[in-house]
């Protein structure tokens, strides 16, 4: 391990205390202020449905087909909020999964996937008036350290061999990468060296991926909470305000290191099914209705909690039920769940546009405030919460595989007596009901309520 100079460390030193942090306490409120709205390149990349990954598995992610994302999105979804476009996994890959990096070890955009570039495509979301997202997994990349010793950019003295523990440990969720040792002033100037890259580009996002404690990994070579707090540091010192979104099933023991380094956290396994479509219902959507409890009180401005991609859009590609698509957009919506898009928004079927577009339901999103279930621990069982004008959202769902009647009661909400109910995607009043309001949900369906 290289040692710094006296004077190189002094003058690090002073360059921090003097650097203007870009996402302090009411910073980091500002970049996310409510749950963020936008689309993922993801679940196109990871499903078999056939001709979306003509070169092989994950190979849908290129510069022509994040093009058109962006132009649909901007024509048909941006009026309604949705803002970013984030490049998964792989934008730095060939075809063959092979990665590629810059002469300091860090990943370089494929020439094939992304001909003019990473900054070109940034450069022309914004053109959209969008935001750019990218991607990158934690730890320092086996190919970087097995394929020779980089010098790290603007930090004279520091090589990629620096940064890394002796014994070569692995870290993140696939373990393919070694994990970084901050011990060594060098592995902070690395991570600046990517932070400083994805801002020079133009970027508005980052998605850290494989992180742990969690990823079904634990630990000490797991752990990544320094390398997330490094990236926070990193970009508060470029002075671009950048959200920092981490994945993938977190662990919730450290929610509180969470918040402070990051804007945004999953909390379970991707959503895709890995099949012939995006998602499947039990493969792994709805899943989240009794993962998602814990969490609920942690998220508020600065911070969400993220149930991941929203693939509702596109009807047989999606692979689920009408029923499941809107149970799927009415929990994501009243959860406060951050709703981005994974489907190709250039064939939004009928359905698929009522439910990304619905502005009462998007309102109740953006409203952050998170609804709660009664009882957790039921395939039927009711979300609701208390809206800032003083109504109430109340989502009854029924996740079980026959027709169930399910029932809110005034009372679990803290109030009597007769009260007006409104069914929110019907778009009509049903009436005064004493007490409560019950109706037979089909299978994997939901009614979403406002009550006043």
């Amino acid at each position: 391990m290289l040692k710094r100079p006296l004077t190189y460390l002094l003058g690090a030193v002073l360059a921090i205390s003097v650097a203007t942090p870009a996402a302090q306490a009411g910073d980091r409120e500002r970049i996310a202020e409510k749950p963020y709205m936008g689309w993922s390149s993801w679940s196109m990349q990871a499903s078999k449905y056939p001709g979306l990954n003509p070169k092989g598995d994950y190979s849908w992610l290129n510069e022509a087909n994040v093009i058109k994302q962006t132009d649909a999105i901007a024509s048909k979804l941006k009026r309604y909020g949705y803002e970013y476009v984030n490049m998964d996994a792989g934008w730095w890959a060939d075809w063959s999964w092979k990665f590629g990096y810059d002469a300091y070890g860090r990943p370089t955009p494929d020439k094939e996937r992304f001909p003019r570039g990473m900054k070109w495509m940034a450069d022309y979301i914004h053109h959209k008036g969008l935001k750019a997202g990218i991607y990158i997994p934690v730890g320092l990349a086996k190919g970087v350290y097995d394929g020779g010793d980089f010098p790290v950019k603007d930090a004279p003295g520091c090589s990629t061999h620096d940064l890394v523990y002796p014994d070569l440990r692995t870290t993140n969720g696939w373990d393919s990468s070694y994990k970084i040792d901050f011990s060594n002033p060098c592995s902070q100037e690395y991570i600046d060296s990517i932070a400083r890259m994805f801002t020079d580009w133009g970027y508005d996002f980052l998605k850290i991926d494989g992180v742990g404690p969690g990823s079904w990994k634990s630990g000490p070579q797991y752990d990544n909470r320094d390398e997330i707090a490094a990236y926070r540091k990193a970009f508060d010192r470029t002075g671009r305000e950048v959200h920092v979104e981490i994945s993938w099933s977190i662990d919730i023991g450290h929610i509180e290191d969470w918040k402070k380094s990051s804007n945004g956290w999953r909390i379970d396994t991707d959503v895709e099914c890995y099949c012939e479509t995006l998602v499947t219902w039990e493969n792994s959507v709805n899943d989240r209705w009794k993962d998602l409890p814990p969490w609920i009180r942690h998220s508020g401005p600065g911070g969400w909690h993220d149930l991941d991609t929203l693939n509702v859009g596109n009807g047989e590609m999606d692979g689920l039920t009408p029923d499941e698509r809107y149970s799927y957009a009415t929990f994501w919506a009243v959860t406060s769940s951050p709703l981005y898009v994974g489907d190709d928004v250039t064939k939004l079927d009928d359905l698929g546009v009522k439910l990304l577009t619905n502005r009462e339901v998007l309102a109740l999103n953006q409203q952050g405030r998170p609804a709660r279930p009664v009882d957790p621990n039921t395939d039927q069982p009711v979300w609701w919460a208390r809206n800032k004008d003083g109504s109430y959202t109340v989502a009854l769902f029924n996740l079980g595989s026959e027709a169930k009647t399910v029932r809110a009661n005034w009372k679990d909400f803290g109030f009597g007596g007769r009260r007006t109910v409104r069914d929110v995607w019907a778009d009509r009043t049903l009436g005064r009901y004493a007490d409560g309001f019950e109706a037979t949900i089909p299978p994997h369906g939901t009614r979403l309520l406002k009550v006043w």
